[in-house]
Protein backbone atom coordinates (compact mmCIF):
# COMPACT_ATOMS: atom_id res chain seq x y z
CA UNK A 1 0.00 0.00 0.00
CA UNK A 2 1.44 3.59 -0.96
CA UNK A 3 0.87 6.45 1.54
CA UNK A 4 -1.13 8.41 -1.63
CA UNK A 5 -3.74 5.62 -0.86
CA UNK A 6 -4.22 6.40 2.40
CA UNK A 7 -4.46 10.31 1.83
CA UNK A 8 -6.96 10.24 -1.06
CA UNK A 9 -9.16 8.02 0.94
CA UNK A 10 -9.10 10.63 4.00
CA UNK A 11 -9.65 13.05 1.69
CA UNK A 12 -13.31 10.91 0.41
CA UNK A 13 -13.91 10.93 4.17
CA UNK A 14 -13.37 14.40 4.46
CA UNK A 15 -15.45 15.49 1.40
CA UNK A 16 -13.08 18.56 0.87
CA UNK A 17 -12.24 18.99 -2.91
CA UNK A 18 -9.65 21.76 -2.79
CA UNK A 19 -7.11 19.38 -1.48
CA UNK A 20 -5.47 17.34 -4.58
CA UNK A 21 -2.52 14.81 -3.41
CA UNK A 22 -0.43 16.00 -6.55
CA UNK A 23 -0.86 19.85 -5.76
CA UNK A 24 1.06 20.87 -2.60
CA UNK A 25 -1.09 23.48 -0.32
CA UNK A 26 -1.38 23.96 3.32
CA UNK A 27 -4.30 21.65 3.36
CA UNK A 28 -2.32 18.91 1.77
CA UNK A 29 0.54 19.62 4.07
CA UNK A 30 -1.82 19.70 7.22
CA UNK A 31 -2.95 15.82 5.98
CA UNK A 32 0.19 14.60 5.43
CA UNK A 33 1.42 15.58 9.22
CA UNK A 34 -1.81 13.79 10.15
CA UNK A 35 -1.54 10.94 8.19
CA UNK A 36 2.13 10.25 9.65
CA UNK A 37 1.46 10.95 13.23
CA UNK A 38 -1.34 8.11 12.77
CA UNK A 39 1.25 6.09 11.04
CA UNK A 40 3.93 6.58 13.66
CA UNK A 41 1.21 5.89 16.37
CA UNK A 42 -0.03 2.96 14.82
CA UNK A 43 3.24 1.43 14.58
CA UNK A 44 4.73 2.26 17.89
CA UNK A 45 1.88 0.94 20.38
CA UNK A 46 0.03 -1.70 17.98
CA UNK A 47 2.43 -3.12 15.53
CA UNK A 48 5.97 -4.41 15.89
CA UNK A 49 7.81 -3.96 12.56
CA UNK A 50 10.49 -6.87 12.51
CA UNK A 51 13.57 -6.88 10.92
CA UNK A 52 16.34 -9.21 10.36
CA UNK A 53 20.06 -8.44 9.25
CA UNK A 54 23.67 -9.92 9.55
CA UNK A 55 25.33 -7.36 11.83
CA UNK A 56 29.39 -7.20 12.73
CA UNK A 57 30.47 -7.55 16.02
CA UNK A 58 33.64 -6.34 17.58
CA UNK A 59 34.82 -7.76 20.44
CA UNK A 60 31.10 -8.83 21.27
CA UNK A 61 29.15 -5.12 20.86
CA UNK A 62 27.47 -4.22 18.15
CA UNK A 63 26.87 -0.11 18.14
CA UNK A 64 22.73 0.49 16.96
CA UNK A 65 24.10 2.99 14.29
CA UNK A 66 25.53 0.40 12.27
CA UNK A 67 21.78 -0.96 12.18
CA UNK A 68 19.84 -0.07 9.10
CA UNK A 69 16.82 0.67 10.82
CA UNK A 70 16.39 2.34 14.05
CA UNK A 71 16.13 -0.03 16.38
CA UNK A 72 13.28 -0.46 19.27
CA UNK A 73 14.23 -3.68 20.74
CA UNK A 74 16.19 -6.71 20.03
CA UNK A 75 14.34 -10.04 19.64
CA UNK A 76 17.25 -12.55 19.06
CA UNK A 77 20.91 -12.94 18.02
CA UNK A 78 22.37 -16.04 16.17
CA UNK A 79 25.54 -17.13 15.46
CA UNK A 80 25.82 -20.13 12.55
CA UNK A 81 22.33 -20.34 12.98
CA UNK A 82 23.11 -20.98 16.85
CA UNK A 83 21.29 -18.31 19.49
CA UNK A 84 23.68 -16.61 21.68
CA UNK A 85 22.57 -14.60 24.73
CA UNK A 86 23.08 -11.01 24.91
CA UNK A 87 21.81 -8.16 26.62
CA UNK A 88 20.68 -4.95 24.99
CA UNK A 89 22.12 -0.95 26.35
CA UNK A 90 20.64 2.13 25.03
CA UNK A 91 23.54 2.42 22.01
CA UNK A 92 24.58 -1.28 21.42
CA UNK A 93 24.09 -4.86 21.64
CA UNK A 94 26.55 -6.82 23.72
CA UNK A 95 27.05 -10.67 24.01
CA UNK A 96 29.17 -12.69 25.51
CA UNK A 97 30.52 -15.06 23.01
CA UNK A 98 30.16 -13.52 19.94
CA UNK A 99 32.33 -11.45 17.23
CA UNK A 100 32.17 -11.18 13.55
CA UNK A 101 29.36 -11.30 12.14
CA UNK A 102 26.09 -12.51 13.46
CA UNK A 103 22.19 -12.44 12.32
CA UNK A 104 20.25 -9.72 14.45
CA UNK A 105 16.38 -9.97 14.69
CA UNK A 106 15.12 -6.81 16.30
CA UNK A 107 11.70 -4.35 16.08
CA UNK A 108 12.53 -1.22 14.81
CA UNK A 109 10.79 2.30 14.76
CA UNK A 110 9.16 3.79 11.66
CA UNK A 111 9.86 6.99 9.61
CA UNK A 112 7.57 9.49 8.41
CA UNK A 113 5.98 9.12 5.04
CA UNK A 114 6.14 11.02 2.03
CA UNK A 115 2.79 10.85 -0.44
CA UNK A 116 4.53 8.33 -2.66
CA UNK A 117 6.24 5.95 -0.04
CA UNK A 118 5.27 2.79 0.53
CA UNK A 119 3.56 1.81 4.13
CA UNK A 120 4.97 -0.83 5.63
CA UNK A 121 2.08 -2.29 7.96
CA UNK A 122 0.78 -5.98 7.92
CA UNK A 123 -1.63 -6.82 5.38
CA UNK A 124 -5.11 -6.93 7.52
CA UNK A 125 -4.40 -2.81 7.61
CA UNK A 126 -6.15 -1.56 4.88
CA UNK A 127 -6.14 1.88 3.81
CA UNK A 128 -9.77 2.43 4.21
CA UNK A 129 -8.77 1.66 8.81
CA UNK A 130 -6.31 3.90 8.06
CA UNK A 131 -7.93 6.84 6.39
CA UNK A 132 -10.58 6.82 9.28
CA UNK A 133 -7.89 7.63 11.47
CA UNK A 134 -6.23 10.38 9.70
CA UNK A 135 -9.68 12.19 8.59
CA UNK A 136 -10.45 11.94 12.58
CA UNK A 137 -7.25 13.81 13.49
CA UNK A 138 -7.82 16.27 10.36
CA UNK A 139 -11.21 17.27 11.46
CA UNK A 140 -9.29 17.39 15.68
CA UNK A 141 -6.69 19.50 13.64
CA UNK A 142 -9.73 21.64 12.23
CA UNK A 143 -11.23 22.07 15.34
CA UNK A 144 -14.58 19.62 14.17
CA UNK A 145 -14.91 18.04 17.43
CA UNK A 146 -18.04 15.97 16.63
CA UNK A 147 -16.62 14.56 13.55
CA UNK A 148 -13.70 13.63 14.99
CA UNK A 149 -14.66 11.92 17.83
CA UNK A 150 -16.62 9.70 15.34
CA UNK A 151 -14.39 8.75 13.08
CA UNK A 152 -11.83 8.20 15.84
CA UNK A 153 -14.14 5.79 16.98
CA UNK A 154 -14.67 4.03 14.05
CA UNK A 155 -10.65 3.84 13.80
CA UNK A 156 -10.26 2.72 17.57
CA UNK A 157 -12.54 0.60 16.88
CA UNK A 158 -11.37 -1.25 13.93
CA UNK A 159 -7.82 -0.82 15.53
CA UNK A 160 -9.13 -3.06 18.05
CA UNK A 161 -10.68 -5.77 15.69
CA UNK A 162 -7.31 -5.72 13.85
CA UNK A 163 -4.73 -6.26 16.10
CA UNK A 164 -6.62 -8.97 18.39
CA UNK A 165 -5.60 -11.99 19.45
CA UNK A 166 -8.60 -14.87 18.13
CA UNK A 167 -8.57 -17.60 20.62
CA UNK A 168 -10.80 -20.37 20.05
CA UNK A 169 -13.86 -20.05 22.63
CA UNK A 170 -14.78 -23.81 24.80
CA UNK A 171 -17.89 -23.47 26.10
CA UNK A 172 -18.27 -25.84 28.92
CA UNK A 173 -21.96 -28.31 29.14
CA UNK A 174 -23.37 -27.65 32.18
CA UNK A 175 -26.65 -30.34 32.97
CA UNK A 176 -29.64 -30.34 34.92
CA UNK A 177 -30.69 -32.78 37.62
Amino acid sequence: MIFRDILEKAIGIICDDEIQVDTISPKLNKLIRCGNMIYLELIEEYVRLKEEEEITFVDGKADFSSFSKLVKDVISVQKDGVNVSFSVYPNFVTTDSCSGKATVKYVYHGEELDVNDNVILPPQFTPYVLANGVASEYFYRSGLIDEAAFYKNRYDTSIINLTRKQKSIELKVKRFL
